[in-house]
């Protein structure tokens, strides 16, 4: 029996623990998400959640970046396009933000990667059509990006959104 419980019994309970720890976070967290993929006017609402200290905007040609720095050092920025939506994220600090709150409806497809990720410890990538997403662990905290690649304006490169 002590054989069966370290074989597949363990690695099961362990995935049935993760799947339980994501069910309750998610009936725990607020109804209302704003972030990835919605209008910039939740932005301000992110801001609130967050608990953030200051709040800059900066026009750029073809967004306007939000930048939100906390009293803890988490500095999260949000990429607006002028039609209005969040179209990138990305993130800096001693811990990770609400990913539930910044990626937005995007979580699900994150959790769902993540579940399946198989790599290194430290760094969680996604890369498919609809979400590119990378989080990694650096020794004094976190950093991170993500953006929706249907919704770059045209002539901003992805790599210009960190």
């Amino acid at each position: 029996m002590a054989s069966t419980l370290k074989g597949g019994r363990a690695t099961g309970a362990r995935s049935d623990a993760l799947a339980v720890v994501v069910t309750i976070g998610t009936l725990l967290s607020p109804a209302a998400h704003a972030g990835l993929g919605e209008p910039v006017d939740t932005v301000q609402r992110d801001h609130a959640a967050l608990h953030g200290a200051t709040l800059a905007v900066t026009p750029m040609l073809s967004y306007d970046l939000h930048e939100t720095t906390t009293i803890d050092g988490l500095r999260l920025r949000q990429y607006a396009s002028r039609a209005g939506t969040v179209f990138a994220v990305a993130w800096s600090g001693p811990a990770l933000p609400d990913l539930k709150l910044v990626l937005g409806k995007n979580y699900d497809a994150y959790v769902a990667a993540a579940g399946t990720h198989r790599g290194s410890h430290h760094v969680l990538t996604i890369a498919t059509p609809e979400l590119v997403l990378n989080i990694t662990k650096h020794s004094r905290g976190f950093t991170g990006h993500a953006h929706l690649p249907a919704l770059l304006p045209a002539g901003t490169a992805a790599a210009d959104l960190r």
